[in-house]
């Protein structure tokens, strides 16, 4: 089945005389640039970090100020969106694995050996609030402010926390496991995860937390690393233990009082997650190990592999809208993306630049969780691939993309669907077109 339609786009034959000339335009454009086009392609583009530390952790303040912290005292800032990046003298040596702005002036560093690390004036000047003897005492993970005096701070078997600028510290509470993040949404409620599945919630400003239960599978007990939340909805996305199923996606809907299974990310055996950031309800990112980035568009029920051309671990992601932001990880990597990025599932097949615009038939058809749709664009365009069930509910946006004029080819894995028939529809600013298929399990 495939049902098309041309948009009026009030073009008279003047206008498409001027599309012919601008394609001629975009061949020599081609011809000329082509490394341009291969970098564009990849749309997360490597910048100059000026270290080849290993980074840990990164947080904007906006779309132009920013800063990013590693091992050996390294913390990075930038003023201009990352174009450029400038080292700002910690005084330590040390690890710093967490670091957190509460606005472009106060910010919050933390580390190995019990360290923790201040400023006032955006990073020009840091002041040591603890720096311990190397090798000795606990380390911190993970700092989470909500303003310049409370804020909580994470380390390996305790949480704690403070509500003048620690200064000093009123409250720790012994866990005895590695602590990895820590989010509250008001002085009260917050949500912190760990190592061995481990998720507590405190509802009394962590004074005292309570473990959560979570559903387990194939007897695994994977770490958690980073959790991310907009509003009271919030994702963890295992470490490691999928025996090979990929990692586990948690979500809760109650700020953190239940959490239940929702999909894995399809990293290959022996790769790990590290990291997951969600900017909106729908759109969020995720990596790990050599390289691996994971993105979603419906909430985190379906993701797709990206392109990032760097296989160092991806430690850390920070947006400031769905399609601005950052990642950091292994040798001093710092990756920018402006539109989101692209998936590596969609891949050029041909260098011949197609004539019409022209959604294929999946092959197979009907197929198992796996299928290829083809599609074929002749104009520079925003695209839009969405699935849409039998009552026309749009239930994944597979492709959301600025690409240029070629032949395509995408590999969709609906493993989150149920057996049944849906529709494929590709969009454009002046065409879409619409083809069925079928899903048996």
């Amino acid at each position: 089945m495939q049902i098309g339609y041309k948009k009026n786009t009030g073009f008279k034959n003047n206008g498409f005389n001027k599309i012919k000339f601008m394609r001629k335009i975009f061949l020599l454009f081609i011809v000329h640039c082509s490394l341009f086009i291969v970098n564009c392609y990849s749309q997360w583009v490597q910048q100059v970090s000026g270290v080849t530390n290993p980074l840990y952790d990164c947080d904007f303040v906006d779309q132009n100020t920013g800063w990013v912290s590693g091992s050996n005292g390294v913390i990075l800032k930038t003023t201009n969106g990352g174009l450029n990046w400038f080292q700002q003298p910690s005084g330590v040596t040390k690890i710093l694995q967490g670091i957190d702005a509460v606005d472009a002036s106060v910010l919050y560093c933390v580390g190995y050996d019990e360290t923790i690390l201040k400023t006032t004036n955006g990073g020009n000047n840091w002041i040591a609030i603890r720096n311990g003897p190397p090798m000795m005492g606990n380390s911190f993970f993970k700092a989470f402010f909500l303003n310049e005096n409370t804020g909580w701070i994470l380390g390996n078997n305790y949480i704690m926390r403070t509500v003048n600028g620690c200064l000093t510290f009123d409250s720790t509470f012994v866990v005895f496991t590695f602590l990895r993040d820590i989010y509250f949404k008001d002085a009260l409620t917050g949500v912190l995860c760990g190592d061995g599945s481990l998720i507590m919630k405190s509802t009394d400003g962590g004074v005292t937390w309570n473990q959560i239960t979570i559903p387990l599978h194939n007897f695994g007990q994977p770490d958690f690393y980073r959790l991310s939340f907009i509003g009271n909805t919030g994702w963890i996305v295992a470490q490691g233990s999928s025996f090979g199923l990929g990692k586990l996606v948690y979500r809760t809907t109650d700020f953190g009082s239940s959490w239940d299974t929702i999909a894995r990310v399809l990293y290959p055996i022996g790769e790990e997650n590290y990291s997951v950031f969600f900017s909106s309800l729908n759109t969020g990112y995720c990596g790990g190990t050599s390289g691996y980035t994971f993105k979603t568009t419906n909430g985190g029920f379906n993701w797709y592999q990206q392109i990032v051309p760097s296989n160092g671990f991806r430690r850390d992601f920070n947006f400031v809208n769905d399609t601005l932001g950052w990642s950091v990880g292994g040798g001093g990597q710092i990756f920018k993306t402006s539109n989101g990025g692209t998936y590596v599932a969609i891949e050029p097949i041909s260098s011949t630049i197609p004539k019409d615009f022209k959604l294929f038939q999946n092959f197979p058809n009907p197929f198992n969780s796996q299928t290829s749709i083809k599609f074929s664009v002749s104009i520079s365009d925003k695209y839009t691939l969405e699935v849409f069930d039998m009552l026309g509910r749009r239930i994944e946006v597979i492709l959301n993309e600025t690409i240029s004029p070629g032949l395509y080819k995408i590999n969709y894995s609906a493993i989150n669907l149920s057996t049944g028939i849906y529709f494929y529809k590709l969009s454009s600013s002046d065409y879409f077109e619409v083809r069925k298929f079928t899903l048996i399990k």
